[in-house]
C-alpha cells in the first residue's frame, strides 16, 4: 500500500511565512483605518472613552506614603461625591513620581529629566491642571513646559523666588517664597532672644537661598553668625562628622550659639541631622523652613527628638475655622493621624481647582488663571483650610496668614502668626517663654515687602503652662563665658 503524501518541511515554512505576511497586512490596514477615524473624531463613537477630567499630582520618590497625595485624594473624593465632579464631569487624580536633585546629582540632569517628564504630562487627555513637584528646581523647569502648553499649574511646594518671576500666565505658587519664610523664622527667633546662630544647608539652590535670606535677616538685626556649614546629604562628609566639628573645635563652643538654622532640599538629610544632633546632646532650638512641619519628619526623627524644632507653615493645624476643623477631623479618622502642611496643601490645591472652575463656568486654563488673580479684588475670595487663597498678578500667594510652628515633643503647635503683606511692623507671638515675655520686634528688622500684624492667639494654641509652652531653661545654651550659670540667652535690645 502506497504512503499518503505529506507536505515537506520547506513547504510548511513557505505557508507559515505567507500567513504571517497576510496577518501583518490585516493589522496594518486596521491601524490605518483607526488613524483615519481618529483624525475624523469618530473613534470616540466606536471606542467609548472615560470623559473624566484629570489632575496630575507630581510627588517625590522619597516621600513614601505622601500626606500631600492623601490630602489631594480626599479633596477629589469630596468634589465627586458632593458636587458631582467639576462642571458635571468626574475628577480623577493621576499620580506621577519624580526624583529631585541631591548633592550627588547634577542639576542639569535633574532639569533634563523634569523637562521630559513634564512634556509627557502635558500630553495627558482631559487634563484640568497639574499640582505638586516637591522641589523648586523641578517646579521651575516644569513650569516652562506647562506655560508653553497653556496648562494650569499649582505649585504646592516650590518656594524659590524665581518661580513666579518669569511672567508665566498659568503658573501659581501656593506657598510664600523663601525670602518671606526665612525672614519670618528669623524674626520669631530674634523676638525670643535668640541672637547667635549656626546656619547649615545642603548645596541645592533652595538650601543656599534660604540660608542667605535667613542670614541677612538676623545679621541686619545685629545678631551673630557663629558658623556656616554644609550638610552632606549622602556626600563624603557624614552628619556625625559635621556634628563632631560643632561639638569639638577650637573656634567656638556650644555655649557660643543659641540655635541652629537648617535648610535642605532633602527631608531625609534634615531628619538625619536633627536625630543625630539630639542623640549627641544638642538640645537647643533647631529652626527650619516650611518642610519642617511634616509627619514624615516626625516619623524619621521621633517625637522626642523633635522637641523645640521650629518651622513655618501656611497651615494652622490648630485653626478654628469650620473648614479646617472638619478637614482635620476627617483626615484623622481616615488615616489615623493629624494632617500636616503637605496634606493641607494637597487638599487645598484640588479644592481650589473645583472652586475656580465652578466660578468661571469653564475649564479653559486662561480663564481659570484670570479668575484666580482677580479674586483678590472681589468680596468672596477663595478660602481653603490653609486660609485665603489669593494671588498677585505674578501668581504668588498673598493676603493670607502664615504661621510659625514649634514642636513640643508630642506635636507641632502654633506659636506666632504673620499676615502678608501689610504695613504694620509687628508680629503676634504666643509667648512660649523662650526668653521671658514676647513682644514686638524692632522695626528696623522688618523685611521689605513682608510686614507683620498682631492677631489674637487661637484658644487651641499652647500657653506657657501647656505642654506646648515654655522651653525648659536647661535646653538653652549658657551666656556665661565659662559655660556655666544661668542657661538663658541674651536679648537684643530694640
Amino acid at each position: 500500500m502506497a504512503d499518503i503524501a505529506s507536505p515537506l518541511p520547506d513547504q510548511l515554512n513557505v505557508l507559515r511565512r505567507r500567513w504571517r505576511a497576510l496577518l501583518a497586512l490585516v493589522v496594518l490596514a486596521a491601524l490605518v483605518i483607526v488613524a483615519v477615524l481618529e483624525l475624523a473624531g469618530i473613534t470616540a463613537l466606536l471606542i467609548p472613552r472615560n470623559d473624566n477630567l484629570k489632575v496630575v499630582a507630581v510627588y517625590a520618590a522619597e516621600s513614601g506614603d505622601s500626606s500631600f497625595i492623601r490630602g489631594a485624594q480626599m479633596a477629589v473624593d469630596r468634589i465627586n461625591a458632593r458636587d458631582g465632579g467639576v462642571l458635571g464631569r468626574q475628577l480623577d487624580l493621576d499620580l506621577v513620581m519624580e526624583a529631585g536633585s541631591t548633592d550627588g546629582t547634577a542639576l542639569e540632569a535633574v532639569v533634563a529629566k523634569t523637562l521630559d517628564l513634564s512634556d509627557y504630562i502635558a500630553r495627558t487627555r482631559n487634563l484640568l491642571a497639574v499640582v505638586g513637584h516637591e522641589w523648586s528646581d523641578t517646579a521651575i523647569a516644569a513650569s516652562s513646559i506647562y506655560n508653553l502648553n497653556n496648562i494650569l499649574y499649582l505649585a504646592s511646594h516650590a518656594t524659590a523666588q524665581s518661580l513666579t518671576n518669569h511672567g508665566f500666565d498659568t503658573v501659581f505658587a501656593l506657598q510664600p517664597d523663601n525670602s518671606t519664610n526665612a525672614q519670618m523664622i528669623a524674626k520669631y527667633a530674634l523676638d525670643q532672644g535668640l541672637h547667635r546662630f549656626i546656619v547649615l544647608s545642603d548645596k541645592s539652590d533652595y538650601g543656599k537661598e534660604s540660608v542667605n535670606f535667613f542670614t541677612a535677616a538676623v545679621a541686619g538685626a545685629g545678631a551673630d553668625l557663629v558658623f556656616r556649614g554644609f550638610l552632606s546629604n549622602g556626600g563624603p562628609r557624614s552628619t556625625d562628622d559635621l556634628l563632631m566639628f560643632i561639638l569639638d573645635n577650637k573656634t567656638f563652643r556650644t555655649a557660643d550659639f543659641d540655635a541652629i538654622f537648617i535648610a535642605s532640599s532633602s527631608l531625609a538629610g534634615t531628619a538625619d541631622f536633627i536625630k543625630r544632633a539630639r542623640v549627641l546632646g544638642l538640645a537647643m532650638p533647631i529652626l527650619g523652613m516650611e518642610y519642617i512641619f511634616s509627619s514624615a519628619m516626625e516619623s524619621a526623627v521621633g517625637m522626642k527628638g523633635m522637641k523645640d524644632v521650629v518651622g513655618v507653615s501656611l497651615y494652622d493645624a490648630e485653626g478654628q475655622s469650620e473648614g479646617a476643623r472638619v478637614f482635620a477631623a476627617d483626615f484623622r479618622q481616615i488615616f489615623g493621624q493629624l494632617p500636616d502642611l503637605d496634606a493641607a496643601l494637597g487638599y487645598d490645591a484640588i479644592t481650589l481647582l473645583g472652586d475656580v472652575s465652578r466660578r468661571a463656568g469653564t475649564i479653559d486654563p486662561t480663564v481659570l488663571a484670570d479668575t484666580l488673580k482677580v479674586a483678590r479684588y472681589k468680596d468672596s475670595p477663595f478660602v481653603g483650610v490653609t486660609g485665603p487663597l489669593l494671588f498677585d498678578r505674578n501668581g504668588l500667594v498673598t493676603d493670607t496668614g502664615v504661621y510659625v510652628v514649634r514642636h513640643d515633643g508630642t506635636g507641632f503647635h502654633t506659636v506666632a502668626q504673620y499676615q502678608i503683606p501689610s504695613t504694620l511692623a509687628q508680629v503676634s507671638v504666643i509667648d512660649d517663654d523662650m526668653d521671658g515675655e514676647a513682644g514686638p520686634l524692632p522695626a528696623e528688622a522688618t523685611p521689605a515687602g513682608t510686614s507683620l500684624v498682631p492677631v489674637s492667639p487661637s484658644p487651641a494654641s499652647p500657653t506657657p503652662a501647656s505642654p506646648g509652652g515654655a522651653l525648659p531653661a536647661e535646653t538653652m545654651p549658657s551666656n556665661n563665658p565659662s559655660g556655666t550659670g544661668p542657661l538663658r540667652p541674651e536679648r537684643i535690645d530694640p
